[in-house]
């Protein structure tokens, strides 16, 4: 109780932030947890491409949502994170979701959310792929990112476990005691979590060691792709092409416009596993695509054109 006199302290906004590698379900985990949260939630998203479409496909319900696009916020703190920190505080929302790009390190996001004295940190969720964590770790391009994404987290979400086979499954979970030692591990499929279990009242922060040092320049490492294109696709035609895909071809998603339907359809493709989800009705009649590599020289339109014969 403050003492007879003193002023009362001001209440800080809790700061919640989402991690984990390209494909392995974190704006499907924000939208469920904007679908069920009865509160005002500011949303700070951000894609590592000039195509954000992660903020195109959350939905805050009261234009709270703001972008952070070209660039990883953990590599462009000054510039990105904090001005949108400072609209999103603005707003006075009860509650902020930060979700990092798919190469950025959740830790070093919430320790630059601490240092404004409006917010506390909630908790830091990272999430990882069950049926392609072990190869992400072996592999000597991303190895690195994927297992500094663990440091600092409080929760860890084995999503996709409906993918992966009781091998890979065996694998990811020794992966992450590993990784992360001691800390809740809860399997999912697409992400399906109460969103109460995400929301907590007192605060812990995990210090754990960072696994090795922060490698600035994530393009030098990952390397984006955008596709616009006015022309529609056959839809057997691109099937067939995305079947093809490379494996340096990390991530793929956006919006296609097939010759069969009247409005761009949502794709999600992510390591040979693609997925079509609505139609957008807000979108134009044109496809907008965005991708991750990681070797560099790839192009993306003969990709889906020259290989869909």
């Amino acid at each position: 109780m403050a003492s007879p006199g003193a002023p009362d302290a001001r209440p800080t906004i809790p700061v919640s932030v989402i991690g984990g590698f390209l494909g392995t379900g974190k704006t499907t985990l924000m939208n469920r947890l904007l679908a069920e949260s009865p509160t005002r939630t500011a949303v700070l998203v951000n894609d590592f491409g000039e195509i954000n479409v992660d903020a195109a496909i959350l939905t805050s319900g009261d234009g709270l949502t703001f972008e952070l696009a070209n660039g990883c916020i953990c590599c462009s703190m000054a510039d990105g994170l904090a001005t949108a920190i400072a609209r999103a505080v603005a707003a006075a929302p009860d509650r902020i979701l930060i979700e990092t790009s798919g190469v950025g390190e959740p830790r070093r996001v919430a320790e630059y959310a601490l240092l404004d004295p409006a917010l506390h940190l909630d908790l830091v969720v990272t999430l990882a792929d069950a049926a392609n964590l072990p190869d992400q770790l072996e592999d000597p391009l991303v190895g690195d990112t994927v297992a500094r994404q663990f440091d600092g987290a409080d929760l860890i979400l084995l999503n996709r476990v409906d993918m992966a086979g009781p091998q890979a499954r065996d694998a990811a979970r020794a992966a992450l005691r590993r990784l992360a030692p001691g800390r809740p591990v809860i399997e999912t499929v697409r992400a399906e979590i109460p969103a109460a279990l995400l929301v907590r009242d007192e605060i812990t922060i995990f210090a754990a060691a960072p696994h090795g040092h922060h490698q600035a320049g994530h393009d030098r490492i990952f390397h984006p792709l955008t596709l616009t294109d006015p022309q529609p696709f056959d839809r057997a035609a691109l099937n067939r092409a995305l079947g093809r895909l490379p494996r340096s071809l990390l991530r793929l998603k956006g919006w296609v416009q097939f010759t069969d339907a009247p409005r761009p359809q949502l794709l999600q493709w992510v390591q040979g596993q693609w997925e079509f989800g609505p139609e957008a009705a807000d979108q134009t009649s044109a496809t907008r695509l965005m991708a991750i590599a990681s070797a560099p020289g790839l192009d993306l339109a003969a990709l889906l054109r020259g290989n869909a014969d």
